[in-house]
């Protein structure tokens, strides 16, 4: 028997933010597999007329809000607008909200609360525990008084909380030890079909520098690149090494760039599909993964991590050890490990990198990859949410 499940999720593919919407792409893409039909519903462009867009199973609802208005604001008219157009719908088995923006998590309450259908939250960042709190003073004190009472309301009326980092299902059981019950730990992963048939882009002629890629944004969530970009100047003289930046980037990025003198050394380029971004990573000599330092209890694990880890290339890690390095230090054949943001740490990183590299050694090492595929791959992620979806409708 096939269940319907409202799968509601802010970004979803085609959209401008690649790395927020894949989870909940690959979750909709395995669904069918394990009992479980979903029903899209998702951001609509920002240049379409329509209110509402239906293309095969996903449904694109604009806010009611100008896309001009401040980020922070435009997804609270989304999730109005998404209360107004299914809140006569019952023909739904479970509802499941992808977060954040969190403003649709409301919604999916009142939507649970006129249906009379379980709901399940998903969380892809910690909302009042982000440790990345940026923005202006009144959004630092709407995350200090506001965030948490509307975050308790909302865990109260979901059925189940899923949390995608350790370190974030170990805070919230503490904060909330009364919802411990309903919260639930599945990762993020990679798709295994994203590697089919791309493992001859591995070979091919040594290029005359080492390249270490970056794939995602700097100048977000508290992401500095003034710490590497400080290490390769300080190696530019004496290291054949380049630095490519795919995706879409604050203006002063590129400025602080021109202002260290780097242009021929760090190179910006557009965001690229994700395949296409996956071919990349499997020609790159070294993998840069950076996050801001953080002295939270949450911490957050990119997305691409998996990917990294799959693609059996070598990782440069800048993070605060945590979720992020640990999971790093257990899979990566060949890393090397940060924590301490020091420029000179940054530089024998990469000069130990680099070593391997002139030897020729750089990715002959094999990592020790027992159980990665087994906990991490997106169709068996994609089961264990079909069992969450199970057991709130009560389905063993």
């Amino acid at each position: 028997m096939m269940r319907r499940v409202l799968f509601i999720a802010y970004h979803f593919p085609p959209c401008i933010e690649i790395a927020g919407s894949i989870r909940s792409k690959k979750f909709a893409d395995f669904l069918d597999l394990f009992g479980w039909h979903p029903s899209i519903v998702a951001l609509g462009s920002e240049i379409d007329r329509k209110d509402a867009e239906i293309v095969s199973n996903i449904t694109r609802l604009k806010s009611f809000l100008p896309f001009s208005k401040p980020y922070e604001l435009y997804p609270y008219g989304w999730a109005i607008n998404l209360w107004n157009k299914l809140r006569v719908r019952k023909d739904f088995d479970v509802i499941y909200v992808s977060c954040p923006p969190f403003p649709q998590a409301i919604s999916g309450v009142l939507l649970k609360k006129n249906a009379g259908i379980p709901l399940v939250l998903d969380l892809r960042d910690a909302w009042s525990l982000d440790p990345y709190q940026e923005g202006s003073r009144l959004k630092k004190v709407v995350y200090k008084y506001v965030f948490p009472k509307v975050e308790r309301w909302a865990f109260l009326n979901a059925d189940r909380i899923i949390m995608n980092t350790p370190s974030m299902l170990n805070a919230y059981q503490k904060m909330y030890p009364e919802f411990a019950s309903r919260l639930v730990f599945i990762p993020n992963g990679y798709d295994e079909r994203d590697f089919v048939g791309k493992n001859d882009v591995i070979s091919g002629k040594k290029k005359d520098f080492m390249e270490i890629l970056y794939c995602g944004r700097f100048g977000v969530g508290g992401r500095d690149p003034e710490l590497i970009f400080g290490a390769i100047k300080l190696l530019e003289d004496t290291l054949k090494i380049k630095c490519i930046i795919y995706g879409e980037q604050p203006e002063r990025v590129s400025k602080c760039i021109k202002l260290m003198g780097l242009e021929s050394k760090v190179i910006l380029r557009n965001q690229l599909a994700h395949s296409e971004m996956i071919k990349k990573m499997l020609k790159a000599d070294v993998l840069l993964a950076y996050q801001e330092n953080s002295l939270k209890e949450v911490q957050a694990v990119s997305g691409k991590t998996y990917e990294y880890l799959r693609s059996g290339r070598p990782i440069l890690s800048i993070a605060p050890q945590g979720d992020n390095q640990e999971l790093i230090q257990k899979y990566s054949a060949r890393y090397e490990i940060v924590t301490t943001y020091e420029v000179n740490v940054v530089v024998d990183a990469i000069k130990s990198l680099y070593k391997d590299w002139l030897d020729g050694k750089l990715h002959s090492y094999s990592a020790e990859t027992s159980g990665f595929h087994d906990k991490y791959e997106r169709k068996v992620l994609t089961n264990q949410l079909s069992k969450v979806l199970n057991k709130v409708v009560g389905v063993i």
